[in-house]
């Protein structure tokens, strides 16, 4: 847990300091409807041993100065699972749409909730332990939801950092009753930079 709240510190304090790096006379806020831009992040579900880092592109339409929609893909590497006694890896590239509703405070910030879903295409990747159990590789698509909150911090009329928090829930059905009770639902902390056509 204090691994987490250093970094959570350590990625905050950075974005602030990029975006106070600017004069107030320098930023605008965005007046463009479309951007696209790449995304970095870390993903921690409940039942697994260790987070994992990825990255992936995003997209967001604004619809005015309340409302945005935003496309996303990435792709997140081994996140090891300990079940029992053997272990388990996997792998994501999750495609996700999500609402966004912004609270434009000022031209220099403006914070969102975000809700939206995903489709997931994950492999399971089993320790030599389980094959003595029958269980073997394995790849599935199955669907996730999440909510969350951010902010967007533009840096001028046609660039904007932007951070988020969300709550992933997902629990993909699988055959193998091993895996019944594994969770892997968890935390997302993401941050992009978005470049507004």
């Amino acid at each position: 847990m204090k691994k987490k709240l250093i970094l959570l510190t350590l990625f905050m304090g950075g974005l602030t300091f990029a975006a106070s790096a600017q004069s107030a006379a320098d930023r605008a806020s965005i007046k463009n409807t479309f951007g696209i831009g790449p995304r970095v992040g870390y993903y921690n579900s409940a039942d697994a041993d260790d987070g994992s880092f990825y990255g992936g592109l995003q997209a967001r339409l604004r619809l005015g100065a309340f409302v945005g929609i935003e496309g996303a893909v990435e792709y997140r590497s081994k996140q090891e699972y300990g079940i029992g006694d053997y272990t388990m890896d996997t792998s994501s590239i999750p495609v996700t749409a999500s609402l966004m509703l912004f609270a434009p405070i000022s031209e220099q910030f403006a914070p969102y909730a975000v809700g939206g879903l995903g489709a997931y295409y994950t492999r399971y990747n089993f320790s030599n332990e389980a094959e003595g159990l029958g269980l073997e590789d394995d790849n599935e698509f199955h669907m996730g939801y999440h909510v969350g909150l951010g902010f967007e911090i533009p840096l001028s009329s046609n660039v904007a950092l932007n951070a988020d928090y969300r709550y992933l829930f997902m629990n993909p059905d699988r055959n193998e009753e091993s895996l019944e009770d594994t969770d892997f639902s968890g935390n997302v902390i993401s941050a992009g930079l978005m470049f507004y056509f």
